[in-house]
């Protein structure tokens, strides 16, 4: 009697392939950030930390885009080494 009680729980735990796509779907979505628009300011900040981090010799994080949808992308980092 037990065994059926089980199986009842278990086939509830089956997804459609459908559900899980678009569940995956929406938590891939979540994660996605709009571009930013960048000032020249901005764009001149990040050269002079470059160039200073080249010249002092010392690591910095780095961050990036990877597009996935047009003007959304997930953002990527790679910290200090």
């Amino acid at each position: 009697m037990a065994s059926k009680i089980a199986n009842v729980f278990v086939a509830s735990l089956f997804v459609l392939p459908e559900q899980c796509e678009l569940y995956l779907q929406t938590k891939e979505n979540e994660i996605l950030i709009r571009k930013p628009v960048l000032e020249q300011d901005e764009l001149e900040s990040f050269q002079f930390m470059i160039r200073d981090s080249a010249r002092e010799d010392y690591a910095i994080p780095v961050s990036w885009w990877e597009p996935v949808k047009v003007n959304w992308a997930k953002l990527q980092h790679l910290g200090h080494w």
